[in-house]
């Protein structure tokens, strides 16, 4: 395994679609919905991408060059609220699971984060259910603020969703 994390650029968002589409449809009960998204021509992230968005990126696991984690990060853009932003999109495919790639692809978007003048909190939201992913922001350092039960829905289904949150200068970073 020769494992390297940088944010994607242009050259990347078509490896970019197919695994983000590829978590909806394989964690359906952790993320969006998968037909929902396979319709658009475009996922926001794509342009983002393209387009080199400041206050906005994915960061990449990449193994020899093949794209095998994505994370994400969104500045909030409203004059009270800019100096926090969202983690969004973690996903790193089930065979590189538990060898620290979810926790190092997590960190570098961190540091890239808090890295932009004014960010001091990162947010992240996940489903209750998810405890590995949960463990997983809890090694980083996020700590949960709260839960909204109820959050999703899926035919009959509801899903809880927990809310984390990291500081800047927060030891484990």
């Amino acid at each position: 395994m020769n494992i390297t994390y940088n944010i994607l650029i242009p050259a990347d968002a078509a490896a970019y679609r197919t695994l983000r589409l590829e978590a909806l449809r394989l964690f359906a009960d952790n993320f969006g919905s998968y037909a929902e998204e396979k319709a658009k021509p475009k996922l926001a992230f794509e342009g983002f991408i393209e387009q080199q968005t400041p206050g906005r990126f994915i960061a990449g696991a990449f193994d020899n060059g093949k794209l095998i984690g994505i994370c994400g990060f969104a500045r909030d853009e409203t004059y009270k609220s800019n100096h926090k932003g969202l983690i969004i999109q973690m996903y790193v495919r089930q065979r590189y699971s538990s060898k620290g790639v979810g926790r190092q692809l997590l960190q570098t978007v961190a540091q890239k984060a808090f890295a932009l003048p004014g960010i001091e909190q990162l947010i992240l939201g996940v489903v209750t259910t998810n405890t590995s992913a949960v463990k997983l922001y809890e090694k980083v350092g996020f700590t949960t603020f709260g839960t909204h039960h109820n959050y999703f829905k899926d035919g009959d289904t509801y899903y809880h969703q927990q809310f984390m949150i990291l500081y800047k200068n927060q030891p484990g970073l």
